[in-house]
């Protein structure tokens, strides 16, 4: 008995011409070949890569150079006109003081704040990179102010987009009661 398979044939036909054929193909490829385009004018300017300052990766991609960099402290530098609006511990408006304040950078995080204090005695900050700066803690309730007996707490927090102005919410904690102290701050 003679044994017939027409699909084996046809297979091996098929397995053939798809050979042939993926050969043709491949001779008639040609090797890739980068053509020069146009440089990307982005790549030419610098950005800040220090993470600590307020520029960090702005004007990405381009040039890594941390002259570029500004921080927070020297953002909230400067001299600046207050209206100190003073509320008691019950929230209740008190009155008003118009004073100057001397904002000086210490490093890229810390500054000190002068200009609260007839003695003009500085308060320390620490701030963030999201311009917002805390009183730094080194007495039981806050920073001592201008007594012994006084404290401060609080925050003050600038703007990223409006370096012209600070807003101040501070707490002064004293024997003779609490007070808030809030209101913005125009530089000068």
């Amino acid at each position: 008995m003679k044994c017939f398979i027409p699909s084996l044939k046809l297979s091996i036909f098929t397995f053939i011409l798809a050979f042939i054929g993926s050969l043709f193909l491949i001779a008639s490829c040609k090797k890739y070949s980068d053509v020069p385009g146009k440089s990307d004018p982005r790549l030419s300017r610098k950005y800040c890569n220090d993470p600590d300052a307020v520029n960090y990766n702005r004007d990405f991609p381009g040039t890594a150079d941390n002259s570029v960099c500004f921080y927070a402290a020297d953002v909230f530098a400067g001299t600046y006109s207050f209206v100190d609006s003073i509320y008691d511990g019950g929230n209740k408006f008190q009155k008003e003081d118009s004073l100057t304040l001397t904002i000086k950078a210490v490093d890229h995080n810390h500054f000190t704040l002068a200009g609260f204090c007839a003695s003009n005695a500085s308060q320390s900050f620490t701030t963030n990179r999201s311009l917002l700066a805390t009183v730094d803690t080194t007495a039981l309730n806050g920073q001592i102010l201008c007594r012994p007996m006084d404290t401060l707490s609080g925050t003050i927090s600038q703007s990223l987009t409006d370096n012209t102005r600070i807003t101040f919410y501070l707490t002064v904690v004293a024997d003779t009661g609490t007070t808030f102290h809030q209101g913005t701050a125009f530089r000068q």
